[in-house]
């Protein structure tokens, strides 16, 4: 019998932990449901624009004579400054 009062507390405890972390957040964000609509959907649309740049981009189908498809990948320019190839890299043996 103790143990089950005992199992019970401890269970009762462990679930009032997430209720004393779930306070107001620090900093103040919208305060209307519009401004709340708006700014979920200017993320939802920067998520979506970030998982369409992640896809590989594809060019039009090229079949050959012989019936082979080939589909190549679009090249994309890096968005950085190109790399130094100003020499040979030294390696040491």
């Amino acid at each position: 019998m103790r143990r089950l009062a005992f199992a019970t507390l401890l269970i009762a405890c462990a679930s009032a932990v997430p209720v004393a972390h779930a306070q107001a957040p620090a900093t103040p964000g919208p305060e209307t449901p519009r401004e709340m609509l708006e700014d979920a959907s200017r993320k939802a649309l920067k998520a979506l624009e970030l998982m369409l740049k992640a896809i590989p981009q594809y060019e039009a189908p090229e079949i050959l004579d012989n019936g082979d498809i080939i589909i190549r990948r679009k090249r994309v320019k890096p968005d950085g400054p190109a790399p130094d190839d100003s020499g040979p890299t030294k390696t040491k043996t």
